[in-house]
């Protein structure tokens, strides 16, 4: 086995590549307690200006398989819950400001 240590965001934004939780793994499951402790903790890393923080590993297999349109799966086998959660939070930083976008445009042409 290698272990690399890697930024989550070049992770996460590796072209052509599908993470797959198999059926073995458990449900998510993480309450708001631990949704916010992460992002919590993520914000102190800017706020503190560390630079980096550890938010724990991701262990996953690469078999070699790749699916017809050519993208590489990886099996997660664990660090599900907190990869899961980081791209809830990524979706949510993406969508929140085209939200605020759409309702101060809606709001200005009303007030027209």
């Amino acid at each position: 086995m290698k272990a690399n240590e890697l930024q989550i965001n070049n992770f996460l934004q590796a072209p052509n590549v599908q993470f797959v939780i198999p059926v073995y793994q458990r449900n998510y499951d993480w309450t708001n307690t631990e949704c916010k402790e992460l992002l919590n903790d993520i914000i102190s890393v800017e706020a503190e200006d560390r630079g980096t923080h550890f938010i724990g590993s991701i262990v996953f297999v690469h078999e070699g398989a790749y699916s017809a349109s050519e993208v590489k799966e990886l099996v997660i086998i664990d660090g599900q819950q907190r990869l899961t959660t980081i791209n809830i939070l990524y979706v949510a930083l993406y969508r929140f400001p085209l939200l605020a976008l759409v309702a101060r445009v809606r709001i200005s042409t009303l007030r027209r």
